[in-house]
């Protein structure tokens, strides 16, 4: 994409590389339509919901035909650094937030891909990694986890900070966010080899060797602490107090323990995504029976979360953005809507004195 793009372009370009994937027009028109239906932030998303195409046109496209998923994550990939990249230009030493997290998506039953009990959840469970800078902010990827005797979320959690481009290790510094179900030793030591920055939570049974062999809890806030099973550098302790629990975290750089704390509530931008996500761009209503089609309903959530980040401006809803967003994305499907409104009302107009008229232009 190009720097000198606006918004509105950014947009476009992105949507019509990803619309194009499917290598027929009917798949193209059908996957146009599932776009559709995950940018309507006021609506449920449920196939059934679809316009312009049939429920079970949608649900072919996501669990049957063999169109590139792969490509279609590489295409919204790209954008999104390159969008975070276009953010930072001229800035000097830009910082860029990573935020690690697991979010559970409850299920019943048993007949969806990779449904299991974690954290006393029965669901869906994804690690997801969130890139932030400024006003820009997307999660770039997520793993699975499918259960005991799987890839861990710690393990899982590495793989996504592995995929993060050399191009933007070169221009930013990346600073890792997790809460304290990253602790692990292996973790820390991950983002250390990978050159980023980390504010990470802790337990606050976790063992020191400095101040003493004490727990971190025994230690001040704001001040320096070794942690017993990671022996590398000297780490920056934060604390806070809400009410029936004491929350601690760890910062590998110099910092304040009341900046500790406050990078740590930067992990929140994540969780917004979570719930946004769930409940307006249709994460929690994934209901197909295939891996290849949650595979493909989460890449449609995140990229209609994209497109309405990429339309974001100041002042502006994530849902008015999702609006515009569709409205130049899929303009037959937001005039659709329009025409059929003003069908349905059309007697209550003309009860009031109003008689409508509309007829196509050629241009």
């Amino acid at each position: 994409m190009s720097k000198s793009q606006i918004p509105g372009e950014r947009v476009r370009i992105l949507a019509d590389e990803f619309l194009a994937i499917p290598t027929t027009s009917y798949q193209q028109r059908s996957l146009g339509a599932a776009l559709a239906l995950f940018l309507d932030t006021a609506t449920k998303t449920a196939l059934h919901r679809a316009e312009l195409v049939s429920k079970s046109a949608l649900s072919r496209l996501l669990n049957e035909y063999s169109w590139d998923t792969a490509q279609g994550w590489t295409v919204l990939q790209g954008a999104q650094w390159d969008a975070l990249l276009l953010a930072a230009r001229r800035k000097h030493r830009p910082l860029l937030r990573l935020s690690i997290d697991l979010t559970s998506i409850e299920k019943k039953g048993s007949v969806l891909p990779f449904v299991r009990v974690y954290n006393e959840v029965h669901g869906i469970h994804l690690v997801v990694l969130f890139a932030e800078y400024g006003a820009v902010k997307f999660p770039v990827g997520y793993r699975m986890y499918k259960g005991k005797g799987t890839a861990t979320p710690v393990t899982l959690a590495r793989e996504l900070l592995r995929t993060v481009p050399d191009s933007i290790k070169r221009r930013f510094r990346v600073r890792v966010l997790a809460d304290s179900g990253f602790e692990a030793a292996v973790f820390l030591d991950e983002v250390r080899q990978l050159g980023f920055e980390f504010v990470v939570g802790v337990r606050s049974t976790r063992r020191t060797l400095h101040p003493g062999e004490v727990t971190v809890a025994d230690c001040p806030h704001g001040g320096n602490v070794e942690l017993k099973n990671w022996p590398y550098d000297t780490l920056v302790l934060g604390r806070v107090d809400r009410g029936d629990r004491v929350f601690h975290a760890v910062s590998s750089e110099l910092m304040e323990g009341d900046e500790v704390i406050a990078e740590g509530k930067a992990r929140w931008n994540e969780e917004s995504f979570f719930k946004e996500g769930k409940h307006q761009f249709g994460l929690a209503q994934f209901a197909l029976r295939t891996a290849v089609g949650l595979d493909r309903w989460v890449l449609l959530v995140f990229l209609a979360w994209t497109l309405a980040i990429l339309h974001r401006e100041v002042g502006m809803t994530l849902e008015a953005c999702a609006t515009l967003a569709l409205m130049m994305v899929m303009p037959e499907v937001y005039l659709y809507r329009l025409l059929r409104t003003l069908s349905k009302n059309e007697e209550f107009l003309r009860q009031h004195g109003y008689s409508l008229h509309y007829a196509r232009c050629n241009s």
